[in-house]
């Protein structure tokens, strides 16, 4: 049997609450996130964004990757000699955290956000399960909401988060 990998690092407090909020927002554990981003984001971290963030209090995050990503990591390890493990991961969630929150829910749900703008477009009904049921309906708009920089989607005249539904058909 494969013990799971434990990641522990320190990072700037400001990650860490990048995360929570996200993780609140997105109605997900930390878990799940933590290895979306670390999948998401592990090919776009040479930003050097740590650097920029010297000032910031230290905490540590801690996740377990999930089996998939455990395979991911030993690979990336490999083709980055010169860099550490604790250098990567804070590199990783550096990049993902300064980003403003659209941005972040785009390449999170790159593929939920695909499928709903071709589907705008082609003014199909869609099924979505939403906080208050599923509906029924064709999405208006999509936008990026002015007040949390989230993504929204306008259907039969009702706003919802992108991030907060789920597509059932």
């Amino acid at each position: 049997m494969e013990l799971k990998k434990k990641i522990r690092v320190l990072v700037p407090t400001f990650i860490l609450e990048t995360l929570e909020r996200d993780c609140e927002f997105f109605g997900i554990t930390k878990e799940k996130l933590c290895n979306e981003i670390f999948l998401k984001f592990s090919l776009k971290f040479r930003s050097r964004y740590q650097d920029d963030m010297m000032f910031e209090n230290k905490e540590y995050l801690q996740f377990t990757l999930n089996k998939a990503n455990q395979r991911y990591y030993t690979d990336l390890l490999k083709e980055l000699p010169e860099a550490n493990d604790s250098e990567i991961i804070r590199e990783i969630f550096s990049t993902y955290s300064v980003l403003v929150a659209f941005l972040r829910e785009i390449y999170l749900f790159r593929e939920k956000i695909i499928f709903l703008y071709s589907s705008l477009k082609e003014y199909r009904v869609l099924k979505i399960d939403t906080h208050h049921g599923v509906i029924e309906g064709r999405i208006t708009k999509i936008y990026r909401c002015q007040e949390n920089n989230y993504l929204k989607i306008d259907i039969e005249e009702q706003s919802y988060y992108v991030g907060q539904i789920r597509v059932i058909s």
